[in-house]
């Protein structure tokens, strides 16, 4: 027990020789973090739209559930389909957006709401008039294309695009977080890793401890006078 509170001490003493360090380090990841969030990283912003999966509907035939479910199930066929590198090409000519086709691909996503017939596309931009342009174009282009693959189908958007007025990243305080959180751990980690490097004896108690004999006499440090 004597031990574990020995040991304990000198584990604040490390830090408390060294409090300067941590604190530098914590401080200088948490500024830098925030330098980058706010003036290096360009916000970027998601528009969005949803659209209806069905089919046409006729006087002499019903809507059952085997319809929902194969709809359900025609859902990521959809979703593959609006992720093609043609339909995508085809959307920003009828646009008339100067992009490149793997741009917008990479910051597109197409999910399908769970056990419903709603497929959602969102893309991000630094620009937010572009990401609505974007959304509105692609929108566009696979309704005309879904005609094509299922002619029987009723494609509807539920959802209308929206510029967004707020960026959904970077999320500067989560960013800031984390870097303090980190710098910490390192400055902690630096710190107890110098004073474990260090072998020499600090006080008269670690040499009793280490050496299991007891110190008859200790000699002072004194000042020469010039």
């Amino acid at each position: 027990m004597e031990e574990q509170e020995i040991r304990l001490d000198e584990f604040f003493d490390a830090l408390k020789k060294r409090w300067f360090m941590i604190v530098s380090i914590t401080l200088a990841a948490t500024i830098i973090s925030a330098a980058i969030s706010f003036f290096l990283i360009k916000p970027k912003y998601a528009a969005s739209t949803k659209l209806f999966i069905g089919k046409e509907e006729a006087e002499s035939q019903g809507y059952n559930q085997n319809d929902v479910t194969m709809y359900q199930k025609l859902m990521k066929t959809y979703s593959a389909t609006i992720k093609t590198k043609d339909l995508v090409e085809r959307a920003l000519e009828g646009s008339k957006i100067n992009l490149n086709t793997n741009t917008v691909l990479e910051n597109l996503t197409v999910t399908t709401v769970t056990d419903t017939q709603i497929l959602e596309i969102k893309y991000q931009s630094v620009d937010p008039m572009e990401a609505k342009t974007v959304i509105e174009g692609l929108s566009n282009e696979f309704m005309k294309t879904s005609k094509k693959l299922v002619p029987n189908g009723n494609i509807q958007i539920i959802e209308s695009v929206e510029v967004p007025d707020k960026p959904v990243s970077p999320n500067k305080k989560m960013n800031i977080a984390i870097a303090f959180v980190l710098g910490l751990m390192v400055s902690v980690g630096l710190a107890l890793l110098l004073e474990f490097l260090d072998n020499t004896f600090k006080t008269k108690e670690q040499i009793e401890r280490e050496l299991d004999i007891p110190v008859i006499g200790t000699i002072p440090q004194v000042k020469e006078d010039k």
